[in-house]
């Protein structure tokens, strides 16, 4: 019996050609996995033929030593594209020399491999030198240019998990990409004369080129009742990712984050640590398991019963950085069983709140400039700085300064993880000199986390209190400041102490959902407080699901005497519930309809009703459309209708209204202009990271999960990139013309944050002709015999049925190869024709 291996490619190569002669597949083309799997091919399973060609030349171990430029994956994940030098082993397959950096490069652990190896730095073999575990394994595929490993997870470099190392992150190319949203509103009076129209236009525009990005995001409004139009700035400045530093540096009109202090606007220079350039492992909050073994031991962590890590650790201290808990923040269980079988448990708390990072990650953000607020006579010029370190399992610190001339306030905090749940704690002391006076003050903070996994209970609680009056937040201090230098008296009511809550409760099997929240607010100078409440349920039955909410305020409300002038307070409370209803009338491929209803009822009466259908039709459910009906307690019946489309340029909506006093129609219009090197590009996706697709002549092709098809010039363009990790697009070639050849129709880019990166899928245009020869005396022609050209060339193989196709019309005569024979077939301009091969 005789086997060969061959790759997925060539396997892909002689089942189309197998469907062409039987008749028995789909339409579509059927494409092998690319994976690098090598497959065997047995002679013996080709019947229907007395001959039989050699299967020699779908070899996939036929390579040539050298240096190859390949995509690296491991365990099916995309790690970069490397040169690598590829020889031949004694036995002949392909055998590739490893560094611990390459090693490291490509997401696995040289440390866990063999530690004694990585001592020395030239240290360079194979992958069964490293390491002779039998499930760790290297495929190399030269037709596919695509090396694969296949590495247990106890010998990876949990550091890198979703990690792309900065030398293959994309730049992207010198484009503008003009994000917009435009939309008209008018409502009519019957009873008035009032004019009720507006509009308003929104721009978030970016040009980038070489790293660089310039940004503007601002919007027009327009007010026919007032006749105010004008132009609002909201950001404009020029960036630069500086992936060294793993930071980003910002210039211009932005606004600063609001972590630690008010968020502000201001003209000036922001540089702070983006960790979105760090691997996802770093970026949030997970424990480090750190302990002894005193033999070669097994590590198994478990959360809530179930085993999320397990790696096998040597004699001597160990310290496990890639153990990742899931959301349920419940407390890790670490059992340590040695090679003799004795055991040891203890217990990580685990909790996560904002301030806590992972153990030895840091953040830092510096930011000067002038405060750039509307409304300001005084635009004083102000500084920030903070720091966050994550000391270890148990504790984060974080300090940030802010100030100005005549305000100066300084934070320290510690983020705590407890084995009762996760607990912020942090102190700000304010200095403010205002024109009437100098004071000072400060504010305490408090926030904790706590998931309660066995009854799937989770709680948020944040409180606050200033201990005076003479207490003022950044934003406090500089609008305070700039009422008393106009000689007006403030109208800013600064808070005294707040708490806020909320607790979600998932409740057992189908029983649904429950969820509280609330908050209490008091503020200086102001008597009584505010308060709000929620109380919600939601659950489903059947494809029936309803939901009801209650929510609760009270509020103060000042009231002037009439005959004495006095003011006085009065408390005041409101009641909402809301009933709302979802059921889906149907739900098609092409098509979708559901009913909804939401009744609203204030302080225990009836207050409105709405009662409504929405659908989707079309490719995509591109086309949307409503209508509803209203009703409120004084008996004002109003009807309504909407409707939307997603066409391939923009995203259009609509909605009317009839009431019995009035009538209302609004428009709106949504997408982005992409301007580059090869023209004008219009999409109705919007986003800041974006990538622009190239595939000439694939009018009619779309991209898979994204409502965008290629246009005449054969560009689409993908929004709302993941920046700095591995992005997945895929091209459906459907509605492209079927003479349209696609190289391939899989790519991936790890862009920069906001940069507009090109990916471009090669194509051609050409027809495809399939025939079915026989030899001269009339037999079949041999299952996977070479087609040729003239000159040699390959043109494909023989399937099933002695068929084959060509493709290109200008291939007029062709040569049929096997072992031991040949002939050649003229071939007509169109195809499925019987023929001879003589």
């Amino acid at each position: 019996m005789e086997h060969w291996r061959v790759t997925p490619w060539q396997v892909g190569s002689l089942v189309t050609l197998f469907c062409l002669g039987s008749g028995i597949c789909h339409a579509e083309q059927a494409n092998a996995e690319d994976s690098g799997t090598d497959y065997e091919f047995d002679n013996n399973f080709i019947v229907g033929s007395q001959q039989q060609a050699s299967m020699k030349r779908f070899d996939a171990l036929a390579f040539k030593p050298g240096t190859y430029s390949v995509d690296v994956y491991t365990n099916e994940s995309w790690k970069g594209r490397y040169d690598v030098d590829v020889k031949r082993s004694a036995d002949g397959k392909p055998q590739i020399c490893y560094t611990a950096e390459m090693l490291q490069n490509f997401g696995l652990s040289p440390e866990r491999l063999d530690s004694t190896k990585t001592d020395d730095e030239k240290f360079c073999g194979t992958l069964s030198q490293w390491n002779s575990e039998p499930s760790l394994k290297d495929t190399f595929s030269a037709s596919t240019m695509r090396l694969d490993f296949s590495v247990p997870q106890r010998l990876m470099d949990g550091s890198s998990n979703g990690y792309i190392p900065p030398q293959f992150w994309d730049e992207g190319i010198t484009a503008l990409n003009l994000g917009y949203m435009a939309n008209y509103y008018n409502i009519m009076k019957s009873d008035s004369n009032d004019k009720g129209a507006s509009a308003y236009l929104g721009v978030n525009a970016g040009f980038s080129s070489n790293g660089w990005l310039l940004r503007h995001s601002g919007n027009y409004t327009w007010d026919e009742n007032s006749g105010e139009n004008k132009w609002n700035s909201n950001q404009t400045y020029l960036q630069r990712p500086i992936a060294a530093m793993k930071s980003i540096l910002t210039m211009g009109q932005f606004s600063t984050n609001g972590t630690f202090f008010d968020a502000i606007s201001l003209l000036g220079l922001d540089l702070h640590t983006d960790d979105l350039m760090y691997p996802d492992s770093m970026r949030s909050y997970a424990p480090v398991v750190n302990g002894v073994a005193q033999t070669n031991a097994l590590v198994t962590v478990r959360q809530d019963g179930n085993i999320i890590y397990q790696t096998t650790v040597t004699p001597g201290p160990f310290s496990l950085t890639d153990v990742y808990p899931s959301g349920t923040g419940n407390d890790l269980i670490v059992t340590l069983q040695e090679a003799d079988g004795r055991t040891s448990t203890w217990s990580i708390p685990y909790d996560s709140v904002v301030q806590l990072l992972h153990p030895d990650m840091s953040l830092y953000g510096i930011a000067a400039g002038q405060v750039d607020e509307d409304g300001l006579k005084d635009k004083p010029t102000i500084g920030q700085g903070s720091f966050q370190y994550g000391l270890n399992n148990t504790f984060t610190l974080y300090s940030a300064l802010t100030g100005f001339n005549d305000y100066q306030t300084g934070q320290v905090g510690v983020g705590i993880n407890t084995g009762y749940g996760a607990l912020g704690l942090d102190v700000t002391q304010a200095k403010t000199k205002l024109p009437s006076a100098t004071t000072s003050g400060q504010e305490y903070r408090a926030t904790f986390s706590r998931m309660f996994g066995a009854s799937q209970t989770s709680m948020n609680i944040q409180g606050w209190v200033n201990n005076s009056d003479n207490y003022y937040s950044l934003r406090d201090a500089i609008y305070a400041r700039d009422d008393e230098m106009r000689g007006t008296t403030s109208t800013n009511i600064r808070q005294k102490s707040g708490v806020s809550f909320s607790i979600n409760q998932q409740l057992p099997e189908t029983w649904g959902m429950l969820y509280l929240n609330g908050s209490i607010t008091r503020y200086w100078h102001y008597s009584g407080k505010e308060e709000q409440y929620s109380l919600g349920y939601s659950n489903s039955w059947g494809r029936l699901s309803w939901s009801l909410t209650f929510q609760r305020s009270y509020s103060n409300e000042n009231e002037t005497n009439d005959d004495n002038g006095t003011t006085s307070s009065r408390r005041k409370k409101e009641d909402l519930v809301f009933l709302s209803f979802s059921y889906p009338l149907f739900q098609g491929e092409d098509s979708s309809a559901t009913l909804s209803s939401n009744t609203q009822f204030k302080d225990s009466s009836f207050d409105r009703s709405q009662l409504g259908v929405n659908g989707s039709v079309g490719q995509d459910h591109a086309l949307t459309w409503g209508v509803n009906a209203n009703t409120d307690k004084d008996g004002n019946y109003t009807t309504g209708v909407n409707g939307g489309y997603i066409s391939p340029w923009t995203a259009l909506s609509g909605s009317y209204t009839y009431g019995r006093s009035y009538q209302q129609a609004a428009a709106s219009a949504e997408g982005s202009v992409v301007v580059h090197s090869g023209g004008v590009t219009l999409t109705p996706e919007t986003g800041t990271t974006l990538a622009l697709v190239e595939a000439k002549d694939a009018k009619g092709a779309a991209i898979m999960g994204a409502p965008t098809w290629f246009d005449n010039q054969g560009y689409a363009v993908l929004s709302s990139l993941q920046p700095y990790r591995v992005n997945n697009i895929e091209i459906d070639p459907k509605g492209a013309n079927e003479d349209v050849q696609f190289s391939s129709t899989e790519a991936r880019t790890v862009p920069y944050e906001g940069s507009v990166v090109k990916v471009v899928f090669n194509t051609r245009r050409e027809k495809t002709r399939v025939f079915v020869a026989r030899q001269s005396n009339g037999t079949p022609l041999p299952f996977g015999s070479e087609i040729t050209d003239g000159r040699g060339k390959s043109l494909g193989f023989v399937g099933q049925g002695s068929t084959f196709y060509i493709t290109g019309e200008n291939v007029k005569n062709a040569w049929v190869r096997w072992d031991g024979g040949q002939c050649q077939v003229i071939l007509p301009i169109s195809g499925s024709q019987q023929l001879r091969c003589l």
